[in-house]
């Protein structure tokens, strides 16, 4: 099962929140992100098209990651409502888990006050702790993925991206008529250091990427309330995958690698003072489902890669806190 930390869907969901408040009036801004996620064992179960696949076991691992947030604004010109928070943000992030280490520098613009556009640049490099791969390669012979030597090898990614966003208020004055809305398309291209195009690797036990471009797709419906601490509650939807399953080496056509993968999240976010933050999250995954159970290869375990996709397969994925504190 896939760990990734879920840096990117709240870093986004942030930066909207912050666009509702006064704007600060120092140009720097930085803060700490904590996260911590809880994931139960929900085995695959073979069939055919849409289906669902309970918890089976009490856990398949833990999440824990620390990020530093810095960004710098710079405000441009602007009178009307649309115009006045007009910017540029230039920032950085470095983000630590126990198999993992990653720094980003990224970029925004904002026109109008309903539309950003935005750019990170990202490289880390990762090690194994527990169970938990942090850098892996395909061995297509013995279909496992093996370690890669930290600081020697590195995962890569570029995004380019747009973001459109609405507050209700805005045209429903009012302190309980916060309805808000987000949606953003980003273009991703990922990659490994040192391996071909077309075979599989892992990052940050996110297993089964492959170097090139990508699409992710966010979305977030919410509803912002004037209370002490209870602030924000609602649902957020991702969308993933590789543009086309040629991509990956022809071996792995059966496994259907332009495979959409959906994240559904209810979330409830809570505010303490001005500058600490609280959010729960349910998350719920649609992942490649299979026609058939792991057999044997050779006299090994069948691998995923080796199976023959067939429609999505449902499951609970984790419970995931995230902590943010601003100074």
């Amino acid at each position: 099962m896939k760990r990734t930390i879920f840096l990117a869907a709240f870093v986004a969901l942030l930066s909207f929140f912050a666009i509702a408040q006064e704007q600060p009036k120092s140009p720097h801004a930085f803060s700490v992100l904590t996260d911590f996620a809880y994931y139960p064992y929900c085995g695959p179960v073979a069939g055919n098209g849409e289906r669902f696949a309970p918890i089976t076991g009490p856990s398949d691992g833990v999440l824990f990651g620390v990020t530093g947030v810095y960004n710098y604004t710079i405000p441009l010109p602007g009178s009307n409502p649309l115009t006045k928070d007009n910017c540029l943000k230039f920032g950085g992030e470095f983000q630590i888990s126990p198999a993992t280490l990653m720094p980003s520098v990224t970029a925004s613009y904002s026109p109008i006050a309903f539309l950003v556009f935005n750019t990170k640049l990202t490289a880390g490099t990762g090690w194994e702790v527990l169970g938990s791969q942090g850098l892996a390669s395909y061995n297509a012979a013995t279909g496992k993925y093996e370690n890669l030597t930290p600081f020697k090898h590195w995962f890569y990614e570029f995004s380019l991206g747009a973001t459109f966003q609405f507050d209700a208020e805005a045209v429903w004055p009012g302190d309980w008529h916060h309805i808000v809305f987000m949606a953003s398309y980003e273009f991703r291209v990922n990659g490994l250091s040192g391996m071909a195009n077309g075979d599989p690797w892992c990052w940050a036990a996110d297993y089964h990427r492959v170097n090139g471009p990508y699409y992710f797709v966010y979305m977030l419906l919410g509803y912002q309330m004037p209370l002490k601490n209870l602030k924000m509650a609602g649902v957020q939807a991702e969308f993933k995958g590789y543009y086309s399953d040629a991509q990956f080496a022809s071996q792995y056509k059966a496994f259907d690698g332009d495979f959409l993968n959906v994240n559904l999240s209810p979330f409830v976010m809570f505010e303490f003072g001005k500058n600490d933050s609280l959010f729960f999250l349910l998350y719920f995954e649609r992942r490649r489902g299979f026609d058939s159970e792991q057999g044997k290869i050779n006299g090994r375990d069948q691998s995923f890669l080796e199976m023959n996709c067939s429609g999505g397969e449902w499951y609970f994925k984790r419970i995931a806190i995230r902590y943010v504190h601003n100074f």
